[in-house]
């Protein structure tokens, strides 16, 4: 087989390269970094400090190229980084970079409180949250600090309600009749088209689909409880489309509910309220998830106190399960007495678990329930916690089941959330006001890990030289390590490409461990030494989230054992170490192509360097 050196030129100065990027100003606390590799170092120090003289700096050795930040930052405040290489016992260092965090909007509220936590119990992490009174979206850690805010001019009426945290990194939320996805920094990755009214939900499937509810108009016949006045004519029904399109807004599926539930299933309560000036509210949807297990899909029909299971491949409704008394054929006979019901989802073990705002019930008590089906497929409560009078809420709320076993419950519109255990122990509860001493309406709530579940960095092992003329000594391999920061990833892609973006190999690696070691052979193919080429690595979930080196190769010097492309006495030291150590076979050393590396390639190579010298 030839014998190349593999010269490797990296860009590290491109911005990307760095994250932060310098001069970038972010709205999240929490930051992760990343910076280009550091050819040869034993470890890293990533230095940080509040100047540009790193006076009562933070410094944090680490082994890989990227490191998320355990503490939190402060707000408007500015930032000094620099990373420095420890190579045999001499530092070097990267160029210095800078950041600022933006300063808290004027809409934020300060009036949030942490009534109790129960530290040893707290599932841990940081909590994503809308304050839907106040039109934006934020995460706060346990104590109640801030981490993240969304700019909500950003969108629609200046208003954002997130609904999902993606294993991506980006958000679902919705604002008037508009559904987005987007990332930490407020920007739009996809918007709904403008021929959809989105309301109360919208969320993203692990096939890159969107599920959301849309409003529809029909006219028909007032029901008896309308007052006479609205029997002459027909009146306008507000119904929904259960609707999921593609990336291109294309439409896959949809299920409308005047094409799947009678008129004659509907709350009396609604039409005799009916007063001509809005829409009568037939059925006002709240929730839908799609579950690719079962192949099934659950919407929440909050107006007729129905939680629907559809069957997604024929639309065919296997179960309603709610009040029998707005259904012609109830599917159960165990109804379960809920109403007004709110977000309904599935636990790790596959029970319904929702929220039951318990409106026009007696007593109207809220509380979270967990449903289980027996053997006879009847529905049982297998777990509920009932709020305090205190926290009842007429509408919004929601019920999450934590990676713990614990449950987070967000009680709507009294501003509270809440973290229980199995046995409805308080484990930690949050309250928030507006500035103005008002409880802040929360619509949901999710707990995650941090707000980065999609990072990571990798290097190359052989690479040596400085930060701009990078060399690999050719063993038919490129080795690379990864190195996953991310709770999101289940495993990464690579590929090779050539200059025109021509894909020369490409391979996946299914693992989600936090040092991830593969070696991409490439001994099969010959390069061009005056081409560059580029080799990519991203998550498999998120091919969004790229990361890229570009390269070029050139022809080896035989016996040139350092890659410095000459000749002399360190490549003969080289050499001897090799078999002194006589744990790796390196093909560059064996001058006499004899398969071993002993004396006779030593002094072949050194009577190389002497002829080379006369």
């Amino acid at each position: 087989m030839a014998k190349f050196y593999y010269m490797i030129f990296i860009s590290i100065m491109f911005a990307s390269d760095f994250i932060p990027e310098s001069g970038q100003v972010i709205n999240y606390t929490q930051v992760f970094f990343r910076w280009p590799q550091i050819s040869n170092h034993g470890s890293y120090q990533l230095i940080l400090a509040d100047n540009l003289l790193f006076t009562d700096s933070d410094t944090i050795t680490v082994t890989s190229n990227s490191i998320l930040y355990n503490d939190f930052l402060d707000w408007e405040s500015e930032y000094y980084w620099k990373v420095c290489g420890t190579v045999d016992n001499t530092d070097t260092c990267l160029p210095t970079k800078y950041f600022s965090t933006s300063s808290l909007p004027d809409y934020h509220t300060n009036q949030i409180y942490i009534n109790y936590i129960n530290e040893d119990q707290y599932t841990e992490g940081v909590n994503v949250l809308d304050f839907e009174s106040l039109n934006y979206s934020l995460a706060i850690d346990k104590y109640g600090s801030i981490i993240w805010f969304s700019d909500k001019d950003n969108f629609n009426s200046s208003k954002i309600t997130v609904t999902q945290f993606l294993d991506n990194g980006n958000m679902m939320g919705f604002s008037n009749g508009k559904g987005y996805e987007f990332n930490l920094d407020s920007e739009i990755i996809f918007e709904t088209p403008s021929v959809y009214s989105i309301h109360h939900y919208i969320s993203k499937s692990d096939e890159g689909t969107y599920f959301f509810i849309d409003a529809d108009i029909e006219y028909h016949d007032c029901p008896v409880e309308c007052s006479d006045e609205f029997s002459i004519f027909p009146i306008p029904w507000q119904g929904d489309r259960f609707i999921e399109i593609d990336s291109n807004g294309e439409i896959i599926w949809e299920w409308n509910t005047f094409e799947n539930i009678s008129l004659s299933e509907y709350n009396p309560y609604y039409a005799e309220i009916y007063n001509g000036t809005n829409d009568f509210d037939w059925t006002h949807s709240n929730s839908v998830l799609y579950d690719p297990l079962s192949q099934s899909v659950y919407v929440s029909l909050r107006n007729l106190s129905r939680i629907t299971s559809i069957d997604y491949p024929t639309g065919e409704v296997n179960w309603n399960l709610g009040e029998s008394d707005f259904m012609e054929n109830p599917s159960f006979q165990n109804e379960l007495d809920f109403s007004q019901q709110h977000s309904a989802q599935l636990t790790p073990s596959g029970n319904l678990i929702f929220f039951d705002n318990a409106r026009y019930q007696d007593p109207e008590l809220s509380r979270c329930i967990e449903v289980e089906f027996d053997d006879n497929n009847e529905p049982f409560i297998a777990w509920q916690h009932v709020l305090p009078d205190s926290m009842f809420t007429g509408s919004r709320g929601e019920c999450d089941r934590l990676s713990s076993g614990n449950s987070l419950i967000s009680a709507g519109r009294t501003g509270n959330v809440i973290e229980v255990d199995s046995n409805n122990q308080l484990i930690w509860h949050l309250n928030v006001d507006d500035n103005n001493g008002n409880d802040v309406t929360i619509y949901r709530t999710e707990r995650i890990l941090n707000m980065f579940p999609s990072i990571f960095s990798f290097e190359i092992e052989q690479i040596s030289g400085d930060s701009s003329n990078y060399t690999i000594i050719d063993n038919g391999s490129l080795d690379i390590t990864i190195y996953n920061h991310g709770w999101g990833i289940d495993g990464f892609e690579y590929f090779l490409y050539n200059e025109t973006d021509q894909l020369i190999l490409s391979g996946e690696v299914d693992q989600s461990t936090s040092v991830i070691e593969l070696s991409v052979d490439i001994s099969d193919y010959i390069f061009d030494g005056d081409s560059y080429y580029s080799l990519t690595v991203n998550p498999i979930n998120n091919s969004e989230n790229i990361q890229e080196t570009t390269f070029h190769f050139l022809d080896a010097l035989l016996g040139d054992i350092n890659g410095d492309n000459e000749l002399d006495i360190l490549d003969i030291t080289g050499i001897v170490y090799l078999i002194i150590d006589n744990s790796e076979f390196l093909e560059n050393a064996d001058i006499n192509e004899d398969g071993n590396i002993d004396i006779f390639d030593v002094i072949l190579l050194l009577n190389i360097i002497i002829d080379n010298n006369n």
